[in-house]
């Protein structure tokens, strides 16, 4: 495992052999492999002589992660849990043993009271656990698995380091969406871009429920955030010892990175221009890509939300002047390698509310995101895309369906609840507004009053209509 050693100790060795490894070990590395296999009883001390002292200037980088609040505890202790802004984000400074078979993390930290008590087990059985995942919902987190800190007090025996680490871990869970880029992205990528950026690369991910289909798909933005490879729990089941480590990731808002939460100084500015250094893609802004005929990209979903008159809205933006593409496939857009780029070259993305767009991330800044908003998802659609795309410096242009233009007029007249009054079915409870408005919804876009929108487009684009310019 590159970047780590591992010394494995056995009754049976050598004197010869031991001395061999002892004058080899402490002659380059200043390492001592006797206390180091057989330990003396102090976790502390065997940490220490294990792993190496925690480098100064990651010291920094872990203290940011909690709030003022919090920050004394962790200057105290060395031990913090942080919640003021949705997750926890619990944070050891101090050296830390983790089973990576029961994702128990042993420290000799004694565990102080924080803000987040609900979090916290009795006192007395020393324990703090974290369901490592961005989004807190409870209905989510049962489906996550625990990570537990435990206090191991000195008279305790040591457990044994089988692999050493010279940089801090941060542990956070693949949770429950694998497979919706929405998700993908505003629960983990984004969150572990804000927890990991400042580590430079030099810090450790484990990856709790262990998603072999995200670590491929996200393989350029993993190994952008780490220059080691994503331990995966269910193989590697030893005991690994850090110099510090963070479980759960920072979550600031739906697809955002605001710069006065904690972590303080990222923006999601910042991180665009990390995914175009990433993903390689050579044009930042809309200009650079603007030509006689610029390009549209049509999300077309196919289960539910779907454009029942696609055909249409292709023939009316292609008179408008737009190149248009239209992208079908989910496997097309998961293979980032090569959907980013072409995303990047692309003036405008349409789509009806739904996780394709979220594409928008790969726009030049000043294109323009058109979302079709479906009945009944009025706030979902501002939330999720509207506001994010804003910050993100790309144009934003909403379409609302009247209720004509949805299938749910086919199934309920006019004055029922479901057409004249959506948050009434969502006070039924979040799954009832669900099933009705996201799983059962298509809709059929008035052409001619979809053209407006796309005008609307094509002026914020600086560009003008075919009939424009006779």
């Amino acid at each position: 495992m590159e970047g780590h050693r591992r010394v494995v100790c056995g009754a049976t060795q050598t004197i010869g052999l031991l001395a061999f490894i002892y004058l080899f070990y402490t002659q380059s590395s200043a390492f001592n492999p006797i206390k180091f296999c057989f330990g003396n009883g102090n976790l502390s001390a065997t940490l220490m002589d294990g792993v190496g002292v925690l480098e100064d200037d990651y010291q920094p980088f872990l203290k940011s992660l909690v709030g003022d609040y919090d920050l004394r505890n962790l200057d105290t202790s060395g031990f913090a849990c942080d919640a003021t802004l949705h997750p926890l984000v619990c944070v050891a400074i101090n050296h830390v043993k983790i089973d990576i078979k029961t994702m128990e993390i042993y420290t000799s930290t004694r565990f102080n009271s924080t803000n987040s008590t609900d979090f916290l087990v009795k006192e007395e059985e020393k324990i703090v656990q974290v369901r490592p995942y961005a989004w807190h919902q409870s209905d989510l987190l049962k489906n996550v698995t625990p990570v537990k800190f435990l206090r191991e007090p000195l008279q305790t025996p040591a457990r044994y380091c089988e692999y050493n680490h010279k940089v801090p871990a941060v542990v956070f869970s693949s949770g429950v969406f694998a497979g919706n880029i929405f998700h993908e992205f505003n629960e983990i990528i984004i969150p572990l871009f804000i927890t990991s950026r400042l580590f430079k690369s030099r810090v450790q991910f484990i990856f709790v429920d262990y998603n072999p289909y995200l670590v491929e798909k996200f393989k350029r933005i993993f190994t952008s955030l780490s220059q080691y490879d994503v331990l995966n729990p269910m193989v590697n089941k030893s005991i690994h010892c850090f110099p510090g480590a963070v479980v759960g990731l920072k979550f600031h808002n739906f697809l955002a990175i605001n710069s006065s939460e904690v972590p303080k100084g990222n923006s999601i500015l910042e991180f665009r221009t990390f995914l175009r250094a990433t993903y390689g893609l050579t044009s930042m802004n809309v200009s650079e890509t603007a030509s006689a005929t610029p390009k549209l990209l049509l999300v077309s979903r196919r289960k539910t939300r779907s454009f029942t008159n696609e055909d249409e809205l292709v023939d009316m933006m292609e008179e408008l002047g737009f190149e248009v593409v239209v992208v079908r496939s989910n496997k097309k857009m998961s293979n980032l390698d090569k959907f980013a780029k072409l995303v990047s070259t692309c003036s405008v993305l349409v789509g009806a509310h739904g996780a394709g767009l979220t594409n928008l991330m790969f726009l030049p800044a000043g294109a323009v995101v058109v979302q079709v908003v479906p009945l009944g998802l009025e706030w979902p659609s501002t939330v999720y895309y509207g506001e994010p795309a804003s910050r993100m410096g790309l144009h934003y242009l909403d379409y609302k369906i009247g209720p004509e233009e949805s299938s749910l007029i086919d199934s309920y007249p006019r004055d029922d609840p479901v057409i004249s009054d959506p948050g009434s079915v969502f006070a039924k409870g979040y799954n009832a507004g669900k099933e009705m408005y996201l799983d059962r919804q298509n809709l059929r876009v008035d052409v001619n009053r979809f053209k407006d929108t796309l005008i609307e487009a094509l002026r914020l684009l600086g560009q003008t209509t075919p009939s424009a310019k006779r």
